[in-house]
């Protein structure tokens, strides 16, 4: 993912789809062009943009859990800040990295294998000028079979360390309601 932080322009929008993930719908692309254009015309343009998503089941292809972040509006960082103090992550494929974002945190920390991209959320909500837009519009659909599942071990350490890099010894709070949320959401079928 460094790789396209790198290569884009300093006023690209990225977002970061892996081979298994796709639109959720055919105007979804659309409609985010469309909300980036009225926050141009209203100069109210955020840094992030985080949409929900939803995992599909690898082998049957069925709708499985979704991802949801928080309600549909601006945050401010402190609010952000919060709602990841709280467990909640954006998913980064339905999250949308603006010009804004990447002029205050250019790359992911390379040395996460698996949760960089919680890293990189945990270090830029401490950025006091940062705006995120959430939107209540299903964009991606992600496949349930990826890296991360595969080695718990691993991203279990790496969200330990990334809430202990951010929140020092109080980590254990975030990581427990994390995933407590992450069970209770097996039950969400909406």
């Amino acid at each position: 993912m460094n790789r396209g932080f790198v290569e884009a322009s300093s006023d690209d929008w990225l977002m970061f789809w892996g081979s298994d993930d796709w639109a959720a719908g055919h105007t979804v692309l659309d409609q985010i062009v469309a909300c980036l254009n009225l926050g141009a015309s209203q100069s109210a343009i955020p840094d992030l943009l985080v949409c929900r998503g939803r995992y599909v089941h690898a082998r049957s292809g069925s709708l499985a859990r979704p991802t949801f972040f928080q309600a549909a509006g601006l945050y401010s960082s402190a609010a952000f800040r919060r709602a990841l103090w709280f467990g909640s992550t954006p998913p980064h494929q339905a999250t949308l990295f603006g010009p804004g974002a990447r002029r205050q945190m250019a790359l992911y920390d390379s040395t996460y294998r698996l949760s960089a991209d919680l890293d990189y959320f945990l270090q830029l909500s401490s950025y006091h000028s940062l705006r995120v837009e959430c939107l209540d519009l299903e964009l991606v659909h992600m496949a349930d079979a990826g890296v991360s599942g595969q080695q718990t071990k691993r991203r279990l350490q790496e969200v330990r360390r990334a809430y202990r890099r951010a929140f020092g010894w109080r980590w254990w709070f975030p990581f427990l309601v994390r995933y407590i949320k992450r069970l209770a959401s097996l039950f969400d079928f909406r």
